[in-house]
């Protein structure tokens, strides 16, 4: 049996022990998703189908618990690993808990989490795009690190973290900082402030990521959200920096309400500069439709043509490999299932 499915499969019978051994002590939840489509992307005129996972969210496999210690403190840990639902392998990046993995203590001054966990810089590509940015239609298909090495455009190891407390009237925030433990792609500094009223939502984020030069990776990015009942509205922009390697994006996204579905688009253009990297540019259009038949069971689908120009190399999903230049197209229909 695969080593990692074992270590797996281990870990969850440890987690199930000890959910049942201590929970008369402390708050604990289990919880979980799995999201499987079936996928045809094309990229320079080659194409794949294929089973694939993830493509409306993140399938998921997760254990929460928390302890009130008086006093108006609180702990908590969070365990959530990332299992490939299509084949029942894990996500494959070596990482057990691949999603998150932290300890907390909570006071009335907000949060210490310390662990692997999503970075400040990611939430605004997620929380501003119609898409989440997950599947074939994601704002993610065209951000970068430019050839940084920079491994933290989603999350961070060893990461130290202080969220602000909830009731900040409308605020909220992040700040997240990581050694990286020799390791110059995973040293990272970061934060997040965000104000969220009625139907308004807004934030804005910067990072700083070490690499194995004397010059950093920079990411900065702003999501604005107006949601009129009838839709909602999204801005996103996003600017990355390595040296003389510069790109800035900006994407325009709508959801719309339609009884128990959801109708979802989205335009995106990446503007590449420096370095000869001037023509290297790309847009991306996507539509994708959600129909939930229940609180936790939804039916999807969404289409997404990338198109890139000089030696641009983005692309909806794999396979196939990328192509400079080439246009990339995908559609994806799914089922995700919660519980």
């Amino acid at each position: 049996m695969n080593t990692t499915l074992c270590k797996a499969a281990a870990a969850v019978a440890m987690a199930t022990l000890a959910v049942t051994a201590q929970a008369q002590q402390a708050n604990i939840t289990m919880w979980g998703l799995l999201d499987v489509s079936l996928k045809s992307v094309s990229t320079g005129g080659v194409s794949a189908t294929q089973m694939a996972t993830d493509g409306m969210q993140n399938s998921r496999l997760g254990f929460r618990v928390e302890e009130d210690l008086g006093s108006g403190l609180r702990a908590g840990a969070w365990l959530e690993m990332a299992p490939v639902a299509d084949t029942g392998a894990m996500y494959p990046s070596g990482k057990l808990w691949h999603r998150r993995s932290t300890v907390s203590l909570y006071t009335g001054a907000g949060e210490l989490r310390l662990g692997r966990d999503l970075n400040p810089t990611f939430y605004n590509l997620a929380v501003f795009d119609p898409f989440s940015a997950v599947g074939v239609g994601a704002s993610f298909n065209l951000v970068t690190n430019l050839g940084s090495g920079a491994a933290t455009l989603l999350r961070t190891d060893n990461a130290v973290s202080y969220n602000l407390p909830a009731n900040q009237g409308g605020w909220y925030g992040q700040v997240q900082v990581a050694p990286g433990e020799g390791v110059a792609g995973n040293r990272y500094g970061g934060a997040r402030i965000g104000y969220q009223s009625g139907p308004w939502n807004a934030a804005v984020a910067y990072a700083h990521t070490g690499t194995a030069t004397s010059t950093p990776f920079k990411l900065m990015n702003a999501g604005l959200s107006y949601d009129a009942g009838v839709a909602k509205v999204m801005l996103l922009l996003n600017g990355a920096q390595y040296g003389a390697l510069k790109q800035t994006s900006w994407q325009l996204g709508v959801t719309v309400p339609v009884g128990l579905g959801l109708i979802k688009a989205s335009y995106q253009h990446a503007n590449a500069s420096g370095a000869g990297t001037d023509a290297n540019d790309a847009n991306q259009a996507a539509l994708g439709y959600v129909y939930n038949l229940s609180k936790r069971t939804a039916l999807y689908g969404t289409y997404s043509h990338l198109s890139n120009s000089g030696k641009a190399s983005f692309k909806v999903g794999t396979p196939p490999g990328a192509v400079a230049g080439a246009n990339s197209r995908g559609v994806e229909i799914g089922i995700m299932h919660a519980f």
